[in-house]
């Protein structure tokens, strides 16, 4: 007899040991395809890791996961046949597959699914009753190198120019596939865990929603800035604030930090992290400024394309919020 055909379903989590108490949270959002020879069914997950095909099966079926998020965001290779990075999970039953990712888990998955799920929260804060700020553009893509330290918000897929010999410089070997498939986030994740990566990738996500509002003139002048100083000061990250182009990367710098450090204290319930502090642009000016009754929207709702430096930043401030002031000036004097 044939055997009875089924809807493939199932659930795919992962494993942050230092949140949710440990216990395994949805890979959300992430595309999950299976096939029997050339018939193919696929379906997203939702929230919580749950997913259910469209189409019945009867035989043993290819699972796998192509990390193309249904928040509009893609990790990896985005061509028309290939929408993301792709990881397989081998042949099960027709009823479906379960997986649960750990740290322990091949490296490629594990990372994949770290930035899918610090992405996609990143997405779901962004909302208008929680902090109520620019989503990144559309079909970003994000793009993973796990030997490298420094990442980039370079935006290229969305319009900035591609100056290609500082592209070389910056990305080394890895520079002309950048020239190719144009991704707007590099990642680089040498020895990072969870709550690292999850740090990064909010950092530059914070980047692309700042490019959301200021849009490709403004953001040539801060990424050259900020690839240009690492590679003329031998790779001094942010450079030394002193040349063309620093008040771009002082403001973009501030708020990406201030952002991520803010997220990760509010993810991992610990005391407010000291990311970017030790830099020259003191992005702790915006966490004394919260400290004081101004929210991020409001903070990010004065960086606008006039918004290019401390100083215009401060102004912008004033003119938004006359009646906080004394304590504005307060606060940004202490790193004149």
């Amino acid at each position: 007899t044939r055997a009875e055909k089924v809807y493939p379903s199932g659930r795919i989590t992962i494993i942050d040991p230092d949140a949710d108490g440990g216990k395994p949270a949805g890979v959300k959002g992430v595309r999950v395809s299976c096939n029997s020879f050339v018939k193919f069914s696929h379906s997203y997950t939702d929230s919580e890791g749950y997913y259910k095909m469209g189409k019945k099966f009867s035989a043993k079926l290819r699972y796998r996961l192509i990390f193309e998020n249904v928040k509009g965001f893609s990790i990896g290779v985005n061509l028309i046949l290939v929408p993301a990075s792709v990881s397989t999970l081998g042949k099960a039953s027709p009823d479906g597959v379960n997986l649960t990712v750990t740290e322990d888990s091949e490296d490629k998955l594990f990372r994949r699914c770290v930035v899918n799920n610090s992405a996609y929260d990143y997405y779901e804060r962004c909302t208008p009753d929680d902090l109520n700020l620019s989503l990144p553009p559309k079909d970003i893509r994000i793009w993973i190198f796990p030997r490298l330290k420094a990442s980039s918000a370079v935006m290229l897929h969305h319009g900035a120019i591609l100056d290609y010999d500082l592209l070389s410089s910056f990305l080394g070997d890895f520079a002309p596939l950048v020239k190719i498939f144009l991704p707007d986030i590099t990642l680089g994740l040498q020895g990072d865990d969870f709550k690292g990566i999850y740090s990064t990738v909010c950092h530059e996500l914070a980047h692309a929603s700042h490019f959301s509002k200021v849009g490709t003139d403004y953001w040539n002048k801060y990424i050259l800035y900020i690839i240009g100083s690492y590679i003329s000061s031998g790779g001094m990250t942010y450079g030394d604030g002193k040349s063309t182009g620093s008040g771009y990367c002082e403001v973009g710098e501030m708020w990406a930090y201030y952002l991520s450090s803010k997220m990760y204290m509010e993810r991992y319930a610990v005391s407010y992290p000291n990311f970017g502090t030790s830099y020259w642009f003191y992005p702790q000016i915006f966490r004394y400024l919260e400290e004081k009754g101004i929210s991020a929207w409001e903070l990010f709702s004065v960086m606008g394309t006039d918004v290019t430096s401390r100083d215009a930043l401060l102004r912008a401030l004033l003119a938004r919020y006359p009646q906080k002031a004394s304590y504005n000036e307060q606060i940004f004097n202490r790193y004149i």
